[in-house]
């Protein structure tokens, strides 16, 4: 991955306080340097203008003409099990859904203690055959998952985690907010995924009637993408459902000799750009997005982004000294949505290590104490006029 250059910082205005404090200058949503993508970003809001405690985004799509996120286990108590309907332009929650229940037609699945416990749910995507449908997915149950021998029984041919993974479909009223299905994910006996609770499925988007499910690493350190078509009979069914290995061309990042790590996908959504539709990941802990070919004619490109926050507040001023934005150290990007060629993204606020952003005094309570995350926007084709084909220099 190429480095940004030092001097990036110099392009962003300083704000300089005075008696009033000051208006940070109005920066890009992205600049070109070299072949980085810079992002600033927006603080998440709540509906009164204050910043989101703990909101740990975790998956995210676009519908009625507004981002919806879905937080995972490690967010607020107040943040889970709920739908989170953000503005787009501005980074403001408008709308937050009361706690899911469980349908009455699923009150005997196997699932449901893990549902309504604190579930790690970790990816969003739009029910395609439900206007008012979106499809989420359980990750890391290994503290808080229980099943009954039975069930135990009935789903223990995973091939991948002990308590299987499981998508979960959930409706939206406008009022209320239901879980109307489930299905537990059963991967291919020879993918060698391996028991990892906490680094299963990060990403879900769509075509047509085919799911395509991002995995964060197999037992070689791997990215994957598998797929599955969810048809009219898809949520009437009560076994495992399976996948299909993908097999895209996804970057191979780790170096012969060195000591294997994750590059793992972590959010996902698919787009048409002149004629082609692509999946777009991002690669967490690599601070890439990923461009993939769904016809599998093109080469995967790698987009290298920068991302840039905020150092001031809502309604507070920037200290003396502070850059208007600072470059982030770890932003953990995790939510993913395209939707008419623009592309939004918001990151999970990594606990471990978000801290490690605080550069001005003033943004500390946005990352060390609401763990608050940002929106970034751009457009698709700014991600074609940065990307570079893997393996390129």
């Amino acid at each position: 991955m190429k480095k940004t250059k030092n001097t990036l910082i110099l392009l962003l205005s300083v704000c300089i306080s005075t008696v009033l404090g000051c208006a940070s200058a109005p920066v890009p949503s992205s600049k070109l340097t070299g072949t980085s993508l810079v992002l600033s970003g927006q603080w998440l809001v709540d509906s009164n203008g204050q910043l989101i405690n703990d909101p740990q985004p975790s998956g995210l799509t676009f519908w009625a003409d507004q981002l919806v996120m879905i937080a995972d286990a490690s967010a607020a108590e107040a943040q889970v099990k709920r739908l989170h309907f953000i503005n787009h332009t501005n980074a403001q929650r408008e709308v937050l859904s009361p706690t899911y229940n469980i349908a009455e037609s699923l009150e005997q699945t196997c699932f449901n203690q893990y549902l309504l416990s604190k579930p790690d749910l970790e990816a969003l995507v739009k029910d395609p055959a439900n206007p008012q449908g979106f499809i989420t997915v359980t990750e890391d149950a290994s503290v808080l998952g229980k099943l009954t021998e039975e069930c135990a029984d009935r789903f223990k041919n995973t091939q991948s985690t002990v308590y299987p993974t499981v998508l979960v479909r959930l409706h939206w009223d406008g009022t209320q907010l239901l879980v109307t299905g489930v299905r537990a994910v059963q991967f291919p006996d020879n993918a060698d995924i391996g028991n990892s609770p906490n680094d299963g499925i990060e990403g879900l988007s769509i075509v047509d009637q085919t799911l395509y499910i991002a995995l964060e690493k197999d037992k070689h350190f791997r990215a994957r993408i598998f797929s599955t078509v969810v048809d009219d009979t898809f949520w009437l069914e009560t076994g495992f459902l399976s996948v299909v290995d993908e097999q895209f061309m996804l970057p191979e990042l780790n170096q012969p000799g060195q000591r294997a790590v994750p590059h793992p996908i972590n959010g996902m959504d698919t787009f048409v750009y002149q004629g082609n539709t692509w999946l777009l990941a991002a690669a967490r802990n690599d601070n890439q997005l990923w461009l993939i070919d769904l016809a599998k004619q093109r080469p995967t490109k790698i987009v290298d982004v920068t991302f840039m926050a905020p150092t001031q507040l809502i309604n507070e001023p920037v200290l003396a000294g502070c850059p208007t934005y600072t470059k982030m150290n770890n932003a953990s990007l995790e939510g993913v949505a395209v939707a008419d060629g623009n592309v939004y993204l918001v990151n999970d606020p990594w606990k471990r290590n978000y801290w490690k952003n605080i550069q001005c005094e003033s943004t500390r309570s946005a990352y060390a104490e609401h763990m608050n995350g940002l929106l970034f926007t751009t457009t698709v084709a700014e991600l074609f006029r940065h990307a570079r084909d893997v393996g390129a220099e």
